[in-house]
């Protein structure tokens, strides 16, 4: 067999990116205030890019002392200098925390000069890694590469299922009303939407009086036009009779003639069904549920884990991408048993720990958070990231407290018996009491509120890789190369 010697070959490719010697190619990047010029190989650039083997072997092409000259004024030249790196070397990485601010850049420039492979990679490292960036970003790049969504099907369906759980990202984005007809159809056709769907009408209403050109309020002609395809999605007997009479009702000109009728017997009625052919099944986000939790859901998990990373009791600081932790179920208390036995045995030694209580007659959900581990011996555990809790009932975040322990308090006992807890709140003795802890998260008739314990679970707080720790220990000394290969 003869030997190989790609990797040399590879390396004096490379070299001709930073010594362009016989280039017969000018590239002019970027628009009048920002502009560039890059030299280059029209071979190179035509054998890697499809894109450039069109444009470059046109007839009409600008030629000037044998040189080509190329202008591409809307990409900037910082980001067309790393992707011709790409093209001449293989080498891409977006480690460099100056290119957090030109993802989208990357990757509607991968995508304009087809580079599947730089696309590709570039999805799966937002993906992977650039949780945060998502979260900031994820109702304007989803707006954004909407025009272009079949390019980045990885990428595209990812923004998908998250925003199907926090919608209003994009009902509240400035950006909304310039979003695409398709596109908002296929989202409203999910059947996972997070949203009461009072809301998603609401807000096609005002989707449709936002389109150009722009229509008043009571053009209902034009408004039905805009609308036409969205009505058989909504699930308008979902609705609440109140939210039907003050937000549908004076729009119900729209509505198709059968649907108008059966809506306002439906509303009149209080014993009558939606008719078949017209009702909907409620939509069921998918991420509602924890799979090792009866209690509580995505949603709470993802508010505790923000108070856990010390963000004040504000339902708009948690979100559902906060991945931060992991929780591991330890006990349950109709499945391992509810006396302090069970705990000393399953939950004694093994780190921070999230205790979450059902209250028997009232379905009040609270509980507590230990950074330390729980422990058999007579003593006390002093820390000021200990908090208590309480969710309400667990449908609506608006009831929620959170209540973290005092300036140098003592918030932890640990015990043998049933006096384990935390100072204001114990479960195995169905007590709470406010003292330790900044705010009430009970109330009772007296000081002491006495409660019965229907349900709980203890789970083991564990602290995932932060995004750079996860890509730094993933991607050290790694560069992202793609060897040109013999055919």
């Amino acid at each position: 067999m003869a030997p190989l010697f790609a990797n040399s070959l590879l390396q004096d490719i490379a070299r001709l990116f930073t010594e362009p010697d016989d280039y017969d190619v000018l590239l002019e990047v970027g628009g009048r205030n920002d502009k560039k010029t890059f030299k280059a190989h029209s071979l190179i650039l035509k054998t890697r890019s499809p894109y450039f083997k069109a444009a470059l072997s046109s007839n009409w092409v600008k030629k000037e002392n044998d040189k080509i000259i190329f202008a591409k004024p809307n990409i900037s030249p910082i980001v067309f200098k790393k992707i011709l790196k790409f093209i001449y070397t293989g080498e891409f990485s977006l480690m460099d925390d100056n290119s957090r601010d030109l993802f989208t850049d990357f990757l509607i420039a991968a995508d304009e000069l087809i580079l599947p492979e730089l696309t590709k990679y570039i999805e799966e490292y937002i993906i992977t890694y650039e949780r945060d960036w998502i979260q900031e970003n994820l109702a304007n790049i989803f707006i954004l590469t909407s025009y272009k969504y079949e390019n980045f099907t990885r990428l595209w369906k990812h923004f998908c299922e998250l925003l199907a759980q926090q919608p209003n990202k994009i009902f509240t984005s400035p950006s909304f009303v310039s979003l695409d007809k398709s596109i908002l159809l296929e989202f409203i056709k999910r059947e996972d939407l997070n949203i009461n769907e009072i809301e998603i009408w609401k807000n096609l209403i005002k989707w449709a009086h936002g389109q150009s050109p722009e229509i008043d309020q009571k053009d209902f002609n034009r408004l039905e036009d805009r609308l036409k395809d969205f009505i058989p999605y909504i699930r308008f007997f979902n609705i609440t009779k109140e939210d039907y009479i003050s937000e549908v009702q004076p729009c119900e000109k729209i509505l198709p003639d059968n649907l108008r009728n059966e809506l306002k017997k439906f509303f009149k009625s209080v014993d009558i069904s939606p008719p078949q052919f017209y009702s909907l099944s409620p939509r069921v986000p998918i991420l509602q549920s924890v799979p090792d939790s009866v209690v509580v859901n995505n949603k709470h998990l993802a508010l505790l884990s923000s108070w856990i990373d010390s963000m004040d009791n504000d339902e708009s600081n948690y979100n559902l991408l906060n991945d931060n932790y992991k929780f591991n179920l330890l006990l349950r208390g109709s499945r391992d048993g509810f006396k302090v036995k069970e705990f000393h045995e399953l939950c004694v030694n093994k780190g921070p720990t999230l205790v979450i209580i059902k209250v028997k007659g009232t379905n009040q959900i609270i509980g507590g958070y230990n950074p330390n581990s729980w422990k058999s011996n007579n003593s006390w555990d002093k820390s000021d990231a200990s908090f208590i809790f309480s969710l309400g009932d667990g449908k609506n975040l608006k009831d929620i407290i959170l209540s973290r322990v005092e300036y140098g308090g003592i918030p932890v006992y640990n015990s043998s018996n049933s006096l384990l807890g935390f100072q204001d709140l114990n479960w195995f003795e169905g007590r709470y009491k406010n003292n330790y802890f900044q705010k009430e998260i009970m109330k009772g008739r007296s000081s002491v509120c006495k409660f019965t314990v229907e349900e709980y679970e203890v789970f083991q707080v564990i602290k995932n890789e932060t995004d750079h720790e996860s890509r730094s220990n993933f991607m050290e000394n790694m560069k992202v190369i793609w060897e040109i290969k013999e055919e």
